[in-house]
């Protein structure tokens, strides 16, 4: 358990990724194998240090006709020599507060739950769900496994990330060279990121705990290519 002792703060760090950029999905139920709907994350670094992540993600097609669902993240943070440092993560579900928010004081190194007002120690290195996917390009020897603290807005857990080793993946934005990752926890968090694309995310499964999977496949990057 990490000690709750005063720690000062971190030092600013230059981003790993562009200064800004989005990506743009399609998702999947994987039972069906049908488009159930459409993601977009953005982010975005300042000049100050800080650093700004938003999702939404939405149903479309018949999914939207039968059950319109949108549901929209944002964390929010500084970025230190370690990578990305939330400090709070928001939650809505059509437009209304989700009650899954949770605000991160890494002074004491906890983070404070609003779904049930719990406060929890957290492990340096602790990030939130959405920030994880982006995290990941600062984590050394990813493809010998790791081991990370994760807030989902309901909880506080620790993920043991397994590399299951490169896979190439097509996609509807073009051919990728991927490492896939997983974290099994009561569900499985599946990750593919694009090693000649700045370890962006270009895919990601998420199966629940009674086996129904839905992946998110890039279909647009906004960001130029590394030279």
């Amino acid at each position: 358990m990490p000690s709750t002792a005063t720690r000062p703060p971190a030092a600013p760090a230059k981003p790993v990724l562009p200064v800004a950029g989005y990506i743009r999905f399609v998702i999947y139920k994987g039972s069906l194998g049908l488009q159930i709907g459409r993601a977009e994350h953005r982010w975005e670094f300042s000049g100050d240090g800080r650093y700004r992540l938003k999702a939404t993600t939405e149903t479309s097609g018949l999914a939207a006709l039968f059950k319109p669902i949108r549901m929209e993240t944002e964390s929010q943070g500084l970025l230190v020599a370690g990578g990305l440092q939330p400090e709070s993560y928001r939650s809505l579900k059509n437009g209304g507060d989700n009650n899954e928010n949770a605000d991160f004081d890494w002074s004491t190194a906890q983070v404070t739950l609003a779904r049930d007002g719990s406060v929890r120690p957290i492990a340096p290195g602790t990030q939130d769900i959405l920030s994880l996917n982006y995290q990941l390009a600062y984590l050394g020897k990813l493809a010998e496994g790791s081991e990370i603290g994760v807030v989902t807005g309901k909880k506080y857990e620790r993920y043991a990330i397994d590399s299951l080793g490169e896979e190439e993946i097509e996609t509807p934005a073009g051919r990728f060279r991927t490492l896939h990752l997983r974290a099994m926890t009561d569900n499985t968090t599946e990750i593919w990121i694009a090693l000649d694309r700045q370890y962006l995310p270009v895919k990601i499964r998420f199966t629940d705990r009674k086996g129904d999977s839905y992946e998110q496949v890039v279909s647009e990057i906004g960001t130029p290519s590394p030279n």
